[in-house]
């Protein structure tokens, strides 16, 4: 509850210089001058975009109760509302899988890649100590199906080197838990095919930013 409560004030701070950022200057100031946005929609459509819409915030996060998955979760949680300059995006970490938006497991091998219908798996990243999955499903309406389910599992034997990979990868897994459903080109991005950091650059703060003033196509399914 400590931790919970220590995430949520992190949040809270970063929201209000967002807030704050907001109301003093114009739309402009929500973007980072200096970064290159890459792409975000869904791989193989350039027209279908998802963001999590204002209506779902705070978008509910579950993160499984494994090692240090949670407290990576937290981290990454407070890294990407960070990203943003006027309060675009708000999370909150639940104790229930049940009604939760995205789910966060540390599985000892990443399970199948989920059946039809429209399945869209995205990352599978790897540093030679760990692998991540992100899983959007698609129902027939075209709706996304919640919630999103991100996976971290180990891949070497040496546990430090999988402790500092589940640091960066999780984060990486987030971000496309947020819309994020490609990868960058430029290897110094968190966003990159096999991150080798936990730090947003500008890039991947444009490009979170960009995003979230998108309109999406897609929409998730009812709570």
């Amino acid at each position: 509850m400590k931790r919970l409560a220590a995430l949520a004030a992190a949040l809270a701070l970063a929201a209000a210089a967002a807030a704050a950022c907001h109301d003093s200057v114009g739309v402009g100031a929500c973007f980072d001058p200096d970064g290159v946005a890459y792409f975000f929609n869904v791989p193989g459509d350039t027209n279908d975009v998802f963001r999590w819409p204002s209506s779902f915030q705070p978008v509910r996060v579950y993160a499984e109760p494994a090692g240090e998955l949670q407290r990576n979760v937290d981290s990454a949680m407070v890294l990407w509302v960070s990203a943003f300059r006027c309060n675009e995006l708000a999370l909150q970490r639940v104790t229930d899988s049940v009604g939760a938006d995205i789910v966060v497991r540390n599985p000892v091998t990443l399970p199948p890649i989920p059946p039809a219908p429209a399945p869209v798996s995205v990352a599978a990243d790897s540093v030679n100590a760990c692998r991540g999955r992100t899983d959007v499903q698609l129902d027939t309406l075209g709706r996304l199906q919640r919630p999103i389910r991100s996976y971290v599992a180990p891949q070497g034997i040496d546990s430090a080197a999988t402790a500092a990979c589940y640091h960066f990868v999780v984060a990486h897994e987030f971000g496309h838990a947020l819309g994020l459903f490609q990868h960058s080109p430029e290897p110094l991005d968190l966003m990159y095919s096999t991150p080798r950091r936990r730090v947003l650059t500008a890039n991947d703060r444009y490009t979170i930013q960009l995003l979230y003033h998108t309109t999406p196509t897609i929409q998730p399914s009812p709570r």
